[in-house]
């Protein structure tokens, strides 16, 4: 029916029938829920299944996909969240986890085969990292194999400060609730370090990704991921220094310089809150770091 008013219409007819059908998957869930708590004979059943509405937004995103590529991309992540959160609900393991990995492989598909531009990627992989560290219900291997796909990509992206931000955001893969792995979280520092240092050395614009590493390191070993210690937190303050300095003092990254100098203040003040904190666990665990 859709589809009379041409390809062009479609990609605003489609969306909000795709999220009027996603809508149904709460309702149904707590109609199910009810009738868990009160009885089969006091509630009576969903018209309609929550697999089916599953397979209805799959037909409706895969129809949309061939007008509207980047929305339907956005779309298969979105569904992809609420077949997660339907399988963590269900208290079956399983029960639809197949259809998670499914809308995540469409999702992949489309952005290897439609999205060219490297912004769109960059933001692509972002959203696709977002939506993959709030899973809890994807199995093992799916989740690694996806993670794993995200990070090659992130690892070709032709801009290099881009790539070295998105290896940054994958590392988050490695430490979230589907995973723990501080081996592969070093492995992606590592690699943004040593881009990060081929960025900056010839181009003095982009200091400003030092902080940005800085940040991350501040944030694993916030949440305890083993493989990064205070030490590369206090090595990294003054490789930051040195290199804001340095850019402050070229007119070509003046004003980048500043800015960098700004940011990295906000860093320390971060960390001089964190050795003062009212936390005593918190307080020692950053006690032996030494700010200017």
């Amino acid at each position: 029916f859709f589809g009379q008013g041409g390809p062009h219409r479609l990609a605003f007819t489609l969306q909000p029938t795709f999220f009027a059908g996603l809508g149904l998957v709460a309702k149904i869930q707590a109609r199910e829920k009810r009738r868990a708590e009160e009885g089969d004979e006091a509630v009576p059943p969903p018209a309609v299944s929550l697999k089916k509405v599953f397979q209805f937004l799959h037909k409706t995103n895969t129809a949309l996909q061939q007008n509207a590529p980047e929305i339907s991309f956005q779309l298969w992540l979105v569904v992809a969240a609420a077949a997660d959160q339907a399988e963590q609900a269900s208290g079956s393991q399983g029960a639809f986890e197949p259809i998670c990995y499914e809308f995540l492989t469409q999702a992949l598909v489309i952005f290897e085969e439609e999205i060219s531009d490297s912004m769109k990627q960059f933001k692509g992989i972002s959203n696709m990292v977002g939506t993959l560290c709030k899973m809890a219900g994807l199995d093992s291997d799916n989740f690694d194999n996806v993670s794993q796909k995200i990070t090659k990509h992130a690892a070709r992206l032709l801009k290099k400060p881009m790539q070295c931000r998105a290896i940054a955001s994958c590392s988050l893969l490695f430490w979230c609730a589907a995973r723990r792995d501080a081996k592969r979280v070093r492995e992606c520092l590592e690699r943004c370090l040593k881009t990060c240092e081929a960025v900056v050395q010839s181009d003095s614009t982009q200091v400003g990704l030092w902080v940005e590493m800085l940040d991350s390191y501040i944030y694993f070993y916030e949440v305890d991921c083993e493989e990064v210690s205070l030490t590369f937190i206090q090595s990294l303050l003054g490789i930051c220094k040195e290199h804001v300095d340095f850019a402050e003092k070229e007119p070509i990254s003046e004003a980048d310089g500043r800015k960098a100098r700004a940011h990295l203040k906000s860093s320390v003040t971060y960390l001089r809150n964190l050795k003062k904190s009212d936390d005593a666990s918190i307080c020692a665990k950053f006690a032996e770091l030494q700010l200017d």
